[in-house]
C-alpha cells in the first residue's frame, strides 16, 4: 500500500482485519459438521463393517451406512485408549508380547517361546531417544529404530531383518521405518524390497497413507496435488493422481480401507469435516461423496 494515499490505506487496513472484529458464530446445539477455518475438529475412531462406516468428529459421532450411501448421526462414543508405542517393547493389539529390543539385541517371539529369533548389532553412538522395535502383519520382517539424540545431531539407525531366514538384512542411518507386507518405507520416503533393493520414492507430498488390506498397495493424499493415489509399493508404480475436487488443499483426510483392499474411505477435517469419499480402488475413482449435517451458518460445535 505504499502508493496508496493515506485516507485509502487506512481503509484498506480496516477492509483487512474487518473479519476479526465480525461477531463470532454461537456454538451449535445439535449435532453438526464445522465448515469453518477457525473451529474443526479431527476425524477419530473409525470402525468398519459389513454394513456401515462409523466415526466421530469431535463429541459427535456418525455412520456411513453402505445400503443407503448417506451419512446420519450416530451415538457419542468415549475416546478410544490409544496404544503409544513403547521403547523396547512390542505388543500386539490384544497387549501380547510380540518383541523386546536394547541397544545390542532385538528378539522376535512371534508365536509363543519356540518362535523367537534373536539378533545382535552395534550402534556408533547412543541411542537416547529409544530403541523401537517393529514388524509386518505377516510376521516375516521385522525392523529396529535406534533413535540418536537429534538435538545434539546424533545420527538414528534402522535395522532390517527377515524373520522366515532368520538374518539380518540391512542396518542403514534413519529415524523412521514402516514395515510392509513384502518390504520397508524408510523415512516415509523411499520403498525397498525385502532384500533391500530400491524400488521408488514414495508417490506424491504425504499428509496421509494407507495400505490397502493385506496387499502391498497403499492409499497416499497428494496435498500439494489435491488428490488421491495408489501405489504398489513392491514395484514404486503409482496409478494416476484421483482428483478430490477440495478447494482447501490443507484439508486433512484420514483413510480406513476394507480387508480386501477393494474400497478405500477418506473422511475429511478442517473445511470438509466428516464428510467421507469412497474410493473404488480397480477403477481408480471417486465413487461417492457425502457428509453428515453441516452447521448451520453463523454457528459450530465446539467439541
Amino acid at each position: 500500500m505504499k502508493n496508496l494515499p493515506l485516507s485509502l490505506a487506512l481503509t484498506c487496513s480496516l477492509t483487512q482485519i474487518s473479519p476479526a472484529l465480525a461477531e463470532p458464530s454461537k456454538p451449535a446445539t445439535t449435532a453438526c459438521v464445522n465448515r469453518e477455518n477457525t473451529e474443526w475438529r479431527q476425524v477419530r475412531d473409525p470402525i468398519l463393517d459389513a454394513k456401515s462406516l462409523q466415526y466421530c468428529t469431535g463429541e459427535d459421532c456418525w455412520s456411513l451406512d453402505f445400503g443407503t450411501t448417506l451419512v446420519s448421526a450416530a451415538p457419542k462414543r468415549p475416546l478410544a485408549k490409544r496404544n503409544r508405542p513403547k521403547a523396547g517393547e512390542l505388543g500386539d493389539q490384544q497387549g501380547k508380547p510380540l518383541a523386546t529390543a536394547d541397544e545390542t539385541h532385538v528378539t522376535f517371539c512371534l508365536s509363543g517361546p519356540s518362535s523367537c529369533k534373536s539378533f545382535n548389532y552395534k550402534l556408533a553412538n547412543p541411542a537416547v531417544n529409544g530403541v523401537y522395535p517393529l514388524v509386518n502383519d505377516e510376521h516375516t520382517l521385522g525392523a529396529v529404530m535406534a533413535r540418536g539424540e537429534s538435538e545434539a545431531k546424533q545420527p538414528s539407525f534402522i535395522f532390517l531383518f527377515d524373520l522366515v531366514q532368520g538374518k539380518q538384512i540391512a542396518k542403514v542411518q534413519g529415524r523412521e521405518v514402516s514395515v510392509l507386507g513384502h518390504g520397508f518405507l524408510i523415512d516415509e520416503t523411499t520403498f525397498y524390497s525385502a532384500a533391500f533393493k530400491k524400488l521408488g520414492k514414495l508417490a506424491g507430498a504425504d499428509q496421509a497413507w494407507e495400505r490397502l488390506g493385506t496387499s502391498d498397495r497403499i492409499a497416499i493424499h497428494d496435498v500439494k496435488k489435491g488428490g488421491f493415489v495408489i501405489q504398489d509399493a513392491m514395484t514404486g508404480k503409482a496409478q494416476r493422481l484421483i482428483p478430490h475436487n477440495v478447494a482447501d488443499r490443507a484439508a486433512w483426510f484420514k483413510f480406513v480401507a476394507s480387508p480386501d483392499g477393494t474400497k478405500l474411505y477418506a473422511i475429511g477435517s478442517r473445511t470438509v469435516e466428516g464428510e467421507v469419499l469412497t474410493i473404488d480402488v480397480a477403477s481408480n475413482k471417486i465413487t461417492n461423496r457425502v457428509t453428515p449435517t453441516v452447521c448451520p451458518a453463523g454457528t459450530h460445535r465446539v467439541n
